[in-house]
Order: structure tokens, then sequence, then C-alpha cells
């Protein structure tokens, strides 16, 4: 089996880390994690030339149309940097167009969307229901050709600087049915629509949405009414994938700043690099970021390929959960004192970890899909 990237990959992987590298420092980073909004326009449009967007939308619509591997190779890139943006909300809301959307909706949005000129988001997560999405209650009642949206969501990432929010609704049924859930397609600056921000580990910015009888025409639905179900799994899964490969970056760039420290830290005359107890610890380090890296990119390899892999994905998910949260550990651990400091970069890695570690499904929910997908 060959596990190196090909010449285009490689190329991606470089102008990423050079872009990131230079604009990008831990400074920006701390800048970002306290303005108001946490995004930064013009260094969206410098992400926008270099086509970061685009990976994944078809030529048809101008975009690149690249795999899931070229877009595991950037968001490494982005977790290496420790780099807050609506990057991966964005790709959700491309991902739910690609499957689900009409002809018009891809056709008038999906190239903005590549050039960066609009920024998309989904709002799936509710009061209670955070991982098994048929219990969503936010409701869309038919009405005058269109639909009057009523509920409340919350963790919606980037509401505050999205232009369009996909919301998963139920126009039929009760909570735990499958059936009767819809992708809603609204602007945030609707009448009726609240956002209120939600303070979360990891510097993100996650918003509340209040939903007071937003009017949305039919035509604002993305994909089948109804039958909206298997399309809201479908986008977590494939965004799930993707963000273990930001969650692996971030794990590769707190071994290399440990490696790098225990080297140059002396204690008792001797680098504590050389302390046997120290050297184990790495090594589990690099172990599990090995581990985390080659069932991360098995899982974007199967997307790519389309074939099925909610199991595999489990599997990186389960993996790269808990090397996260390992390196993370043993990262601040052999920094000692340092580690904890906020003037230190580690604090950034260990946070977003955290966050990593409670998105899309902890262990304990990615075990139950893994079991249910062999049957016991």
């Amino acid at each position: 089996m060959d596990f190196k990237f090909n010449e285009e990959q490689e190329m991606l992987q470089k102008a990423a880390r050079d872009f990131l590298k230079k604009k990008v420092d831990k400074a920006v980073i701390k800048e970002l994690s306290e303005n108001e909004t946490g995004f930064d326009k013009k260094l969206w449009k410098g992400m926008a030339k270099l086509d970061w967007m685009a990976i994944v939308i078809p030529e048809d619509y101008d975009g690149i149309g690249w795999s899931f591997i070229e877009l595991a190779v950037l968001f490494e890139e982005l977790g290496r940097a420790a780099f807050n943006s609506p990057m991966l909300c964005n790709l959700m809301g491309t991902f739910a167009l690609m499957e689900g959307g009409t002809e018009d909706q891809k056709s008038e949005i999906l190239p903005k969307v590549g050039l960066g000129k609009m920024i998309l988001t989904m709002a799936n997560d509710e009061p209670g229901v955070a991982y098994n999405h048929s219990y969503i209650e936010t409701t869309a009642e038919s009405k005058n050709g269109g639909y009057v949206l009523s509920g409340t969501k919350i963790l919606v990432p980037y509401a505050n600087i999205a232009d369009k929010v996909l919301v998963s609704v139920r126009t039929d049924g009760s909570p735990g049915d499958e059936d009767g859930i819809t992708i809603v397609m609204i602007d945030p600056s609707e009448e009726g629509v609240t956002l209120t921000p939600m303070p979360v580990i990891g510097g993100e910015r996650q918003f509340k949405l209040d939903l007071d009888n937003v009017t949305v025409a039919a035509d604002n639905v993305v994909g089948e009414v109804g039958k909206g179900f298997s399309l809201v799994k479908s986008v977590i899964e494939k965004a799930t994938a993707i963000q273990c490969a930001e969650a692996v970056g971030g794990a590769q760039e707190e071994l290399e700043m440990t490696a790098e420290y225990t080297k140059a830290r002396i204690q008792f005359k001797r680098a504590i690099a050389t302390f046997q107890t120290v050297q184990h610890r790495v090594s589990d380090m690099f172990i599990h970021v090995q581990g985390a890296r080659w069932t991360t990119y098995q899982a974007a390899w199967m997307l790519s390929e389309g074939m099925p892999c909610r199991k595999e994905i489990a599997i990186a998910k389960v993996i790269t959960n808990n090397a996260a949260r390992e390196v993370a550990f043993s990262a601040q651990q052999l920094h000692g004192g340092i580690g904890v400091d906020l003037d230190y970069d580690l604090h950034w890695y260990f946070t977003r970890a955290k966050n990593f570690e409670l998105k899309f499904g902890t262990v304990p929910v990615q075990l139950e899909t893994i079991q249910a997908e062999i049957g016991i």
C-alpha cells in the first residue's frame, strides 16, 4: 500500500502550510478569539483565492471537483494552525446542497460559495437533541405555499456571519420519527430570527438560533420534504471524517512541539528527552497520532470512492477522539508548568481537542454506531 500523497496533494499541503504560517500565526489566533465575530474577511478572501472553499464543488458549478482526500489534507493543516474559521460549517452546507439541492439552488449558490462570496452553516442540534436528530422538534408548518418555522436550535457555528443557514425542521410526524424531517434554507437576517452567542471551549463561535414564525418560500427546501433525516445524517458523517483530519493536524503539532521542548529542557544537567519515561511518553503520542491519521484517511478515501463507510468513520472518530485527548494530556504534562501558561501556544490545541471530542458524537455514541454496523 502506498500512503504517499500525489503531486497535487503535496502542492495543496505546502500551499496551505505556507499560507497559514504567514497569515495565521498565534497573534492572529489570539485576536480572532477576542474579537466580536471571530472572523476576518481579509483572511477569508485570501483563503478563497487559494480555492479552499471550492475543493469539492464540482466543476459544473465552477469548483475544482477534488476528493475528500484533498479536503483531509487541507483540514489537517488547518488543525496544525489551531485556526478556527467557518470552513467546516460552510463545507457542511456545501455537502447538503451538492447531495440534496435542486439544480437552481446549486447553480445559484455553489459558485458563490466556491469564490468565498457566500458562507453557509447548518442548524441541527436542539436542547436535548445532539446526536440523534430524529428527535428534532423545531417545526415548519405549511402555509400559503411556503413554510412558517418555529423552534430553537443550538450550537449553530458562525451563524453571525453566515449568509444562509440550512435548518433541519419537522414538517410531519413526532419526535423520534425519522420520516417528517426536512431541511430548509433561511437567511439569518430574516424577521423572527434571533441569534444569541453560546460560549464554548476551543474558541469556535457558536450560537443559539431562535425561530419565531419565520416565513420561508417552498423553493428554500433542500432535498425532499419529509425525507431530510438521511441527508442530515450523511452530511454529519462526512463532516465527522473531515473534522478528524483537523484533529490529527492539531495532535501532530502538539507532538512536534513536545518533542522539541523535551530536547531543549534541561533538568539534572541533561535534556529531559534522554530520560526513558519521557521517551516512552512521546513515543505513545506518536503512535496515537499515526493511528488517528490513517483511520481518518481510510475513511476519507472510502468517501472519495463512494463506498459505504459509516463504520469506518465511527472507528476514525473513536481513535481520533482518544488520540486527541491523550496527546493533549501528554503534551501538557511533559511541558510542565509552561504548558498551562496562556501566553504559550499549547493551550490553543488542548482546548480545541476537547471541542473535537464532543462534536459530532463522543466515543460512546460512535461505539453504538459500530455495534449496529457489525450486527451486535
